[in-house]
């Protein structure tokens, strides 16, 4: 077994409704919801999320998870919705060209398919030079 089919380390169980939520909430209406059935993702205690390059699973980091941070307070949630749909951009995106996209125009184009349009400037400050692919700060921000 590859190192990478094994479940990730420090994941932290007790979130595991929360993270299934989510991409279901991200999914829903798009037309990878039942392509990603296959998928997980898992809250993990680490310092960075990942996709798993042979698209199996993903991870949220904890501290972009924790509802009562100050980011996910003032943006209800918006922080943990924009960590959780950039990693499962990934996760489509390789699967579906079969090789790692990274940042790229194949990444973007799922990652703005699935994210709110009122979170996608998160990855502005992660990726500034994302906005040739059309993320741009919400007036007011």
């Amino acid at each position: 077994m590859k190192n990478e089919d094994k479940k990730p380390r420090m994941i932290k169980p007790q979130f595991q409704k929360e993270i299934d939520d989510m991409v279901d909430k991200l999914l829903i209406d798009t037309p990878y919801y039942e392509f990603c059935k296959d998928f997980r993702g898992y809250i993990t205690q680490t310092v960075r999320g990942r996709a798993s390059r042979f698209g199996t699973y993903f991870t949220v980091p904890y501290w972009a998870y924790t509802p009562h941070s100050e980011v996910n307070k003032r943006t209800n949630n918006g922080y943990f919705i924009y960590y959780t749909a950039h990693e499962l951009a990934h996760i489509i995106a390789n699967s579906i060209n079969e090789e790692m996209c990274h940042h790229d125009s194949r990444f973007y184009k799922i990652f703005m398919e699935i994210c709110p349009k009122e979170f996608q400037y998160f990855e502005l400050a992660f990726k500034p030079s994302c906005k040739k692919y059309g993320i741009k700060k919400p007036d007011g921000i």
